[in-house]
């Protein structure tokens, strides 16, 4: 009886050892192909290896001295992917973007409140475009220290739809945090806890792409 048991339970784990490699090969084929091709290929079932296989994956990215960053790439790229044309048909005023505070200026002198940082617009780095971007649109914009906010965040404004800018891991937990909305993710450029940078035409598109459709560029905003 015992001996029938343990037979069972060596099963169990030989299977679940076959599924976890399945689904990392899965996440290592398809998941390359994502970042290197237009077209998608098995999203559905991609989504639901990085899913699952996150840490594991990670862990033999590392191992291998590989991009563990990889995993989150993937992942950013196909939610988004997935969302666009959903996010394309959004008005504006159903819209919020989530800025890390690491993009503020050295010296910035926003205050931090109960919403996160309150951008006075100083010129001195590029939130203060989104921040008036979004401003003309009715888009809801907050500039937060840490994922803790998000929480606050999602209780003070309704939403059908987000942006969400941080760094490749921050980013990638805030879009699976996220996956009841219609999310666009943009990661930093570089890391650090302030000067940060993000590529600034990617989001003026983002926010230009919701209804109604604007062409707003730095050099409109900042005449």
């Amino acid at each position: 009886m015992d001996f029938n048991i343990f037979t069972l339970v060596g099963e169990i784990i030989v299977l679940i050892a076959i599924i976890l490699i399945f689904l990392i090969s899965i996440t290592f084929i398809l998941g390359n192909y994502t970042l290197n091709n237009d077209k998608l290929m098995f999203p559905q079932l991609l989504l639901l290896a990085l899913n699952l296989t996150y840490q594991p994956t990670k862990n033999i990215m590392k191992f291998f001295k590989c991009d563990e960053l990889f995993v989150d790439r993937v992942s950013i790229n196909l939610r988004n992917r997935l969302n666009i044309n959903s996010f394309k048909k959004l008005n504006a005023k159903d819209l919020i973007v989530i800025l890390p505070h690491c993009l503020r200026a050295k010296n910035c002198p926003a205050k931090l409140g109960s919403s996160g940082l309150s951008c006075i617009k100083c010129g001195k780095c590029s939130v203060g475009i989104f921040e008036e971007i979004c401003e003309r649109k009715g888009i809801g914009i907050y500039i937060v220290p840490g994922s803790t906010f998000i929480k606050r965040v999602i209780k003070q404004r309704p939403f059908k739809g987000v942006i969400c800018v941080a760094c490749p891991v921050d980013l990638n937990q805030a879009l699976m945090f996220l996956s009841n909305y219609i999310t666009q993710g943009v990661y930093l450029l570089n890391d650090g806890c302030i000067n940060t940078r993000v590529n600034e035409n990617e989001v003026i598109y983002l926010l230009n792409t919701v209804k109604p459709t604007t062409n707003y560029t730095p050099e409109i905003v900042n005449a």
